[in-house]
């Protein structure tokens, strides 16, 4: 394996997440509307419309990239050696980064910002007002809270783990005969 065909599989790896994330995130906001408001219909088209070139370019112009950003230059060897990396080691490593840390980057912003909301909601109780109070509450989800504290868990298990998971997942079928 070359040093582009890393570049280039870790790129498209990288497109196909962002596809994921745009449909999950970008789905619920087009959909749910208490009313039209044309500017948020804008900047939700903006932004359909800049993380789809950015998709197309991790999918579709992965090359282009790879010579834009110079990402084969200066390596000693443009040959990388495998002879190590098996199908537990594959599995190790799309546990790790694919599943465990995307896990904790997802959810990390979002539970850190509820944990700030929750805990400006118990120190400023008596030196709000209440539309303040009113708007903190509303601006407070638990559920989304618990799962983004729930998948931080799995993450870090995940993570830490990677070796009883990979080796209860990839058990070797027992041979017939």
């Amino acid at each position: 394996m070359t040093i582009t065909d890393l570049f280039r599989v870790i790129i498209k790896i990288f497109g196909i997440y962002c596809f994921t994330t745009l449909i999950y995130r970008l789905q619920p906001r087009m959909t749910v509307n208490f009313g039209f408001d044309l500017f948020e219909f804008i900047i939700s088209i903006i932004h359909l419309v800049l993380i789809g070139l950015i998709v197309f370019f991790f999918l579709f112009k992965t090359d282009r990239l790879i010579k834009f950003f110079r990402l084969s230059k200066g390596f000693d060897s443009q040959i990388i050696d495998m002879k190590n990396l098996n199908e537990v080691g594959l599995f190790k490593f799309g546990i790790i980064i694919i599943i465990g840390l995307l896990m904790i980057v997802d959810n990390i912003a979002p539970f850190l910002n509820y944990c700030f909301l929750e805990f400006k909601k118990q120190v400023w109780t008596n030196k709000l007002d209440e539309s303040s109070r009113i708007i903190l509450n509303l601006s407070i989800d638990y559920n989304r809270w618990f799962t983004c504290g729930f998948n931080i868990f799995i993450g870090a298990i995940f993570l830490t783990n990677n070796n009883r998971i990979s080796k209860l997942l990839m058990k070797k079928g027992k041979n017939v005969g």
